[in-house]
């Protein structure tokens, strides 16, 4: 009775001091998530000069957040980190040299992507992508919702585009810098909402 009381001690000590140890914390993830997976790919990161352009919710084809092929997402988002990286499309041409799936970081956004999406030519006539992607182009979900107000995402989005293209990672690891992790357009604060944390 005695060497079975010491064994249950024994083990309730044990596990305890596991419980105190430090633990990878997976990063929270969008409610919509297929995975709670935070895959890394074996492959040299590359840089590239790519165009880059924005859309979100009223300019999407159709309007809302549809994406073409769900990766980590069943609907565009994400969070901007390595773990849940954000959605983003481009043309048909690159699913060779950009695969749906593969991450990106983009340098001047501070954010990482994944491919999850497709540039529709036949999209909106408004908005920073609307005409589709030509060439090594980057279109990159910006956020919105039902309630955002379209004016205002489309005015996020132009403020952000850049001319001419820009250096973007490709399969980059998961050491670079995301001070800001989130939606780059939320609809907060009112009445405009903000733009990659400026109030619009």
């Amino acid at each position: 009775m005695r060497i079975r009381v010491l064994v249950l001690l024994a083990a309730g000590i044990a596990f305890l001091v596991s419980c105190a140890q430090p633990q990878t914390v997976v990063p929270a993830r969008d409610a919509r998530s297929q995975s709670t997976s935070c895959y890394v790919t074996k492959v040299d990161p590359t840089t590239v000069n790519a165009t880059i352009t924005f859309y979100g919710w009223p300019d999407n084809s159709p309007p809302g957040d549809k994406i073409a092929h769900p990766v980590i997402h069943k609907r565009a988002g994400g969070d901007g980190t390595y773990c849940n990286p954000t959605t983003f499309a481009t043309e048909k041409a690159n699913d060779k040299e950009i695969p749906y799936g593969i991450k990106i970081y983009v340098p001047f956004i501070q954010q990482y992507f994944i491919r999850e999406d497709l540039c529709a030519a036949s999209g909106p006539k408004k908005g920073s992508g609307s005409n589709g992607c030509k060439k090594l182009w980057f279109d990159l979900w910006i956020g919105g919702n039902g309630q955002s107000k379209s004016r205002e995402v489309i005015k996020c989005e132009r403020q952000l585009t850049p001319h001419p293209p820009v250096q973007v990672i490709l399969y980059p690891n998961d050491s670079e810098s995301v001070p800001s992790p989130g939606p780059i357009y939320t609809n907060a604060p009112p009445p405009n909402g903000s733009c990659d944390g400026t109030p619009l």
